[in-house]
């Protein structure tokens, strides 16, 4: 079984190729890290892009919408394009034209698939929630069947995928390299805060599962 994806040369990375990456190692851990992506896709003719929830299962990235809407549909007619990036800090360097930011992104392409099996839909929606907040499934009231049904399920198989990293300093400097303008990087990271409890819905107290993500990167999480 191979290590690497090898997407068709139009879905390959063009610009500053060789930040680019094809295994499946730093694909597979830039979509882990992640909360929520961009899909694009045809509308009436449009191209229109919206932020959602998405996870990965194995070998394809799985996301959800309503089961009567305009995305669900255009999903039906056309290929979509899933990116997902993550902010990792801003690159300060001599000039305007030198300055940057450090990221790491994935870019998918394809047909998304409909999954239709009702126990499928319900499996899924475990895996989801587990991997979002582990420990929380069990607690939760029972899913019904009729939210089932009121969901599209989809899923793109990681094919036309590619990712691509920037983790560095400023670009060289040749034109003033002594210019006396400080330079380097300015870390960022998304950090869960204290749990805020619902003042007219919580029923129960904070439970570890919950805690335990304060003060966690939650941009970098496996």
């Amino acid at each position: 079984m191979t290590s690497h994806y090898n997407p068709e040369p139009s879905h390959r990375v063009k610009r500053i190729a060789e930040r680019a990456a094809y295994d499946h190692a730093t694909v597979h851990a830039i979509l882990d890290a992640g909360y929520v992506c961009h899909i694009g896709f045809i509308a009436d003719g449009k191209p229109v892009v919206i932020p959602m929830t998405y996870w990965r299962d194995g070998g394809y990235v799985y996301f959800h919408a309503a089961a009567k809407g305009r995305f669900a549909d255009a999903c039906a007619q056309s290929d979509v394009c899933l990116t997902v990036t993550h902010f990792d800090g801003l690159v300060l360097g001599h000039s305007a034209f030198n300055h940057s930011f450090n990221y790491r992104s994935v870019v998918l392409h394809g047909r998304a698939e409909m999954v239709a099996d009702h126990a499928a839909k319900t499996a899924a929606m475990q895996a989801f929630v587990e991997r979002t907040v582990p420990g929380r499934w069990p607690l939760l009231r029972p899913i019904r069947d009729s939210e089932i049904r009121a969901i599209t399920l989809l899923r793109l198989k990681l094919e036309q995928v590619s990712a691509k990293v920037r983790d560095g300093w400023p670009d060289e400097e040749s034109v003033a390299p002594d210019w006396p303008v400080w330079v380097g990087v300015l870390p960022a990271a998304t950090v869960f805060g204290a749990p805020v409890a619902d003042p007219v819905r919580n029923r129960a107290e904070v439970p570890e599962h919950v805690a335990q993500h304060r003060g966690l990167d939650g941009a970098k999480r496996a």
